[in-house]
């Protein structure tokens, strides 16, 4: 799969782009370097990356994407995008702005055509859904070597936009979602066995929905399932006394619950009656202490003490009267405080005195009906108290087994969660194997990235797959020390870590250049804070790809950026490699030959 042409109904707004074989450019030039108004950061050469990717199907909703957000720019456009195939021959796609889920295709054998005014039985394909256009285009490629995944699941890898060099394995836009969603793919791409590294993913998210389920059930009830043999036994114990006072109640035989009653208004009531008693006693004993408490007062008059030594002839100073006053304000104070703790205790006992009366009464009450129960003559009477006091075990009984039924479903979560680490376990194993032996694709992919780092960088770098502690798959790509191949930290440099995607990227390709496969990528800005000694490596590094894999470069770049002054080698491109050329000039050096927006 290569592009091969871009083109609008609208030829004004939208200069058609004729993409070559090999190396390609999209250049952004500066006229007008001292204008700060004019800039060539703001002409569209980034904007391309999203036409194609709009061409190439993908889901833009209402307003995510530009195309989409001015509808009196973009509107009335209709893009078309000739695709080169595999198999050999072209697809023309077409994709209305407005309609942009009526996709449209041509099956044709010729490159470079114009199908803006075909009419639409011309179309082998015409105003389909979206969904169906990405089922038709994948069929047009026929990438067999991804699948079983679409064409849309790899495009992006081969189409990286500024945000996509953080991660040679990761793109943006798998950011957000799981691992699940893109490792598997990139294992398949590097030559690994997919299948398993998906079944783990899925094994893992199978026991981690059953192991959140027994936390839910295990909150629902509060009896451990080291009780469960117990709790069974109880049941058993409680259906036995449930079908006896059936039994006995069905043959109007009291005898034997008039028998648990009396033990019960002997053994239970009685002493629970006597405990509040005496609990009662104490509280209203320290009620009452407490009340007096209150009614203590600080009995001081300065006036009587002064009237004293005045009678007895001596002199009452000034100062021991101020000491009687602070005293007796100490003591006031004190006395407050005391106060305020009693009171917060005297209210507390009535709470607790109001408590032990109201359960006092409830005892009293439940008392007074055994006792009627077991002194009064009326059987109906006996045979009503009695009946709710079966309902009760009923319920008693019920509640029970409802307990039981939840441990039952927690003791089959727990077998089902044996099974299910026991399926991840093997599968980790699985993955320990693919790891260990490898493929021969993954050692290619492995030499040439290393091979692309060391002519553009001079470092050493290794890409390589490891297991961590979940037994899932890690990509990494990290330069080494060449003497102890100890990790280093350039990667974390921008220049470097973009080196890094573009040399995993043509390693890829490379690799598949004679599979049914992408045989083209862009990149966006690749030469952006690079030295010139690396612009040109990394050039000659892409120039070389081209020309004996047949990959289909396209890179964009600000004319600033090209080593011209060095390039004794002529690698930077020619006026023909120029596909797209850009200016600050004014509305016709942009993109889109439109105001900005």
């Amino acid at each position: 799969m290569k592009l091969s042409r871009l083109y609008t109904n609208d030829t004004l707004v939208f200069t058609p782009i004729d993409f070559r074989e090999g190396f390609n450019v999209v250049l952004a030039r500066i006229r007008h370097p001292k204008d700060d108004e004019k800039s060539s950061h703001c002409l569209g050469k980034t904007l391309l990356v999203d036409v194609i990717d709009f061409c190439l199907l993908k889901s833009v909703g209402t307003k995510n994407h530009f195309l989409k957000s001015r509808d009196d720019l973009f509107g009335d456009l209709v893009f078309f995008l000739e695709l080169e195939l595999s198999e050999g021959g072209y697809v023309t796609v077409r994709r209305p702005v407005h309609e942009a889920t009526r996709i449209s295709f041509k099956r044709h054998e010729e490159r470079h055509q114009d199908y803006i005014n075909s009419a639409d039985e011309t179309w082998d394909h015409l105003n389909i859904s979206l969904a169906a256009g990405v089922r038709m285009l994948d069929g047009y490629l026929a990438l067999s070597m991804i699948k079983p995944w679409n064409y849309r699941k790899g495009v992006s890898y081969f189409m990286r936009r500024q945000e996509d060099y953080s991660n040679e394995f990761q793109l943006r836009k798998f950011s957000s979602g799981s691992h699940k969603d893109w490792k598997p793919y990139v294992a398949r791409v590097l030559g690994f066995h997919d299948a398993p590294i998906t079944q783990k993913y899925e094994a893992d998210a199978a026991h981690a929905k059953i192991k959140e389920r027994r936390t839910e059930l295990q909150g629902e009830v509060m009896v451990k399932l080291s009780d469960y043999e117990k709790l069974r036994a109880s049941i058993t114990v409680k259906r036995d006394e449930v079908e006896q006072k059936v039994s006995a109640l069905d043959e109007f035989d009291f005898k034997a619950q008039e028998l648990g009653l009396s033990e019960e208004l002997a053994d239970e009531i009685e002493k629970k009656v006597a405990d509040i008693n005496e609990a009662l006693y104490n509280a209203r004993f320290d009620l009452n202490q407490t009340k007096q408490g209150l009614e203590d007062e600080v009995h001081f008059d300065l006036k009587d003490v002064q009237r004293v030594f005045s009678e007895s002839k001596i002199t009452f100073p000034d100062q021991l009267a101020r000491d009687y006053t602070d005293l007796v304000d100490f003591n006031r104070r004190i006395l407050s405080e005391r106060r305020t703790s009693l009171k917060n205790r005297a209210e507390e006992l009535e709470r607790e005195i109001k408590s032990l009366e109201n359960t006092n009464i409830e005892l009293a009450e439940k008392r007074k009906s055994i006792l009627q129960v077991l002194g009064g003559t009326d059987s109906l009477k006996k045979y009503k108290s009695l009946q709710k006091e079966l309902d009760h075990d009923r319920a008693s009984v019920a509640l029970m087994e409802e307990k039981a039924e939840k441990l039952d479903a927690i003791r089959e979560l727990n077998d089902e969660l044996r099974k299910t680490k026991a399926k991840c376990d093997e599968l980790t194993v699985t993955l320990e194997e693919l790891v260990t032996n490898g493929s021969d694709r993954y050692r290619q992919i492995q030499k040439t990235f290393s091979r692309i780092i060391k002519e553009v960088l001079h470092r050493t770098a290794v890409l390589y797959v490891q297991q961590n502690d979940s037994g899932n798959l890690d990509f990494h790509a990290e330069f080494t020390d060449a003497d102890s191949d100890a990790h280093t930290q350039e990667r974390r440099g921008t220049s470097f870590r973009k080196i890094l995607c573009i040399a995993f990227d043509l390693a890829v390709l490379t690799s598949y250049a004679k599979k049914p496969f992408f045989h083209f990528v862009y990149h966006d800005g690749a030469l952006e804070q690079l030295e010139s000694k690396r612009k040109l490596a990394l050039l000659s590094v892409v120039r070389q790809a081209c020309a004996d894999y047949g990959i289909q470069y396209i890179l964009s770049a600000l004319d600033e950026e090209l080593p011209e002054d060095e390039d004794t080698a002529h690698l930077c491109p020619r006026p023909e490699e120029v596909i797209v050329e850009l200016h600050d000039g004014g509305d016709n050096g942009r993109l889109f030959k439109l105001e900005r927006f």
